[in-house]
């Protein structure tokens, strides 16, 4: 993937990023699009809008500790951040606003065996779920 887009034209109609994004969550872009310039005011005071990396590379984790702590702003900004370096480690360009865009992440979607569909994981739990009846315990005093 050398572009953001494919080359066929009628492919390109496949990713809607008005119609498909922006006009689904405009109050959370913005919400994030703000986040990004208290954040590059608070680690990069004075300096351009951007993407330091160096600073943080542990998204996945800073991810589950802003959503236990009830921070969705934070975490979808994690998620995105997160999301875009599994893009790039998967040939999408970097972005352009990235500083010390070297990381590359450990595991990889390709790497990560598909987990079994939910039901199968719920029928997995639910002795019943075959239509047997678990025999009840047997009394060890006999």
């Amino acid at each position: 993937m050398s572009s953001l887009f494919p080359e066929d034209s009628a492919e390109r109609k496949t990713y809607p990023v008005f119609s498909g994004f922006i006009q689904y969550f405009p109050s959370a872009i913005a919400a994030l699009a703000h986040h990004s310039f208290v954040s590059n005011e608070k680690h990069n005071p004075g300096l351009p809008l951007h993407h330091d990396r160096a600073k943080s590379a542990d998204e996945a984790d800073a991810l589950m500790r802003h959503l236990m702590e009830g921070d969705l702003i934070g975490n979808a900004w994690r998620a995105m951040a997160l999301l875009q370096k599994h893009r790039e480690a998967n040939g999408a360009p970097i972005a352009p606003a990235a500083r010390n865009a070297t990381y590359v992440p450990q595991t990889r979607a390709t790497d990560v065996p598909d987990p079994p569909p939910i039901v199968d994981r719920l029928e997995a739990q639910d002795p019943e779920a075959d239509g047997d009846t678990p025999e009840p315990p047997r009394d060890q005093s006999e």
